[in-house]
């Protein structure tokens, strides 16, 4: 024991020593040629901080969106149209479309979820204001986003009184309060807060959700009425959480003719095609081009 002590400290004092050395002698060259240590120092500093600045960058892109748990089987559906030559890509859909996959196709989707188009409405409770973006869908909206609900119950949205907040919406106006069967109002109707979910983080597609409202709130309106059953009438969202025994490009092919279908003659010259859009390349791969 005492001559492995014996080595065991030889080595460290030894090794202590030569990295002394080591280290006045790059501190000597250092002081020496004062400018190019500075350029290679400064070089090597800023070179670590863009390749780490870059990593970080790179774990972002890849990592978007996957904090929806159902991250590889959430799609919108979209269209393609022919206009003249050109072929124009579009998420604006009809409404009869969502009704028609959630009937005809009912074992290829886990959900199928209209959507308003995510905008400003003001939110207000007692003598708080605050204007925030959000959206109306339909019910099964936060199960397929997976919101993580701090208080209430993600299947409370089929009531058409309630609303969803998100936790720092619901600081805003409650401070540190229960925020749940408080009355609100969004615009100028009243909602009873029957949710509040975590905030989303900056790469997920629905990081600016601050409230979700009932859809029927949406439909209802006097501008939307009339686009119930309109298949012309494109100018809303639909998402959809594709069953896990369906590959999505097999029911994105079946789906294709729907609209056409659904039009007929009438709908001959635009050539309508409907597509799924997986969420996985909602970010890198949102631009299209004939």
């Amino acid at each position: 024991i005492y001559r492995s002590t014996f080595r065991l400290h030889f080595i460290i004092l030894n090794t202590t020593r030569v990295f002394k050395n080591h280290l006045k002698i790059a501190w000597r060259a250092v002081i020496k040629n004062k400018t190019s240590s500075f350029i290679n120092i400064s070089g090597l500093s800023v070179g670590m901080a863009v390749a780490l600045l870059i990593g970080l960058w790179i774990y972002g892109e890849f990592s978007f969106n996957k904090v929806h748990e159902n991250y590889d089987r959430i799609v919108q559906v979209m269209q393609h149209q022919h206009y003249g030559d050109e072929v124009h890509t579009d998420k604006a859909i009809p409404i009869p479309l969502g009704k028609e996959l959630s009937r005809t196709y009912e074992s290829d989707f886990k959900y199928v979820v209209l959507s308003s188009w995510t905008t400003a409405h003001l939110l207000s409770y007692e003598e708080k204001s605050i204007s925030q973006q959000g959206n109306f869908m339909t019910k099964d909206a936060p199960e397929m986003l997976t919101l993580k609900m701090i208080s209430g119950s993600v299947h409370r949205l089929s009531d058409p009184s309630s609303i969803l907040l998100s936790l720092s919406v619901s600081k805003a106006l409650f401070a540190d309060g229960n925020a749940i069967g408080q009355v609100i109002k969004l615009d100028t109707t009243k909602l009873k807060v029957t949710g509040v979910y975590q905030d989303l983080p900056e790469n997920s597609s629905f990081s600016n959700l601050a409230f979700i409202a009932p859809w029927s709130i949406y439909a209802g309106t006097e501008e939307n009425k009339n686009a119930i059953d309109d298949w012309n009438h494109n100018s809303f969202q639909l998402f959809a959480q594709v069953a896990d025994n369906r590959a999505i490009t097999e029911i994105s092919a079946k789906i294709k003719d729907i609209k056409l279908r659904a039009l007929g003659p009438e709908g001959a010259r635009l050539k309508p095609q409907v597509f799924l859009q997986p969420m996985s390349r909602w970010h890198l791969y949102a631009e299209f081009k004939n």
